[in-house]
């Protein structure tokens, strides 16, 4: 119960990490440089973890990840993975987008909780996904 208490407070320190990320402006080479420290302290090393397709990353977190603390780290990495398509060009944030996308549909489908700003997430990832294909 007391790691669960702990991995909790680690998951709203991650919003409000992220929320300030988002709210920076900085340059693209200063806000790669903050999103990998991000990726560090929350999920795992940026190199690996944004390279992987979809089905790597789920084999990764299998490997990597408490089975427990699993579905939430991926969410936290679809939302890294959102950050980060917010700022990059075509065909990467396509990319990106659609990597996102797939997790957080993966979380939706796997956690035991209800999240209205998950659906949020996932409803405006879907809307971004359809304006690229247009």
């Amino acid at each position: 119960m007391l790691s669960r208490d702990y991995f909790l407070r680690i998951i709203q320190e991650f919003a409000v990490a992220l929320s300030l990320f988002l709210e920076k402006k900085v340059g693209e080479d200063k806000r790669d440089q903050e999103l990998k420290e991000l990726y560090a302290q929350y999920v795992g090393p940026y190199e690996v973890l944004r390279n992987l397709s979809w089905e790597e990353t789920l084999a990764y977190a299998e490997e990597q990840w408490d089975e427990e603390q699993r579905v939430d780290r991926l969410e936290m990495l679809a939302f890294l993975l959102d950050a980060e398509a917010g700022y990059k060009a075509l065909p990467l944030r396509e990319l990106l987008l659609g990597k996102a996308f797939r997790l957080l549909d993966y979380v939706d489908a796997h956690s035991s909780t209800f999240s209205l700003n998950r659906k949020m997430k996932l409803s405006a990832l879907r809307r971004a996904l359809e304006q690229e294909e247009d």
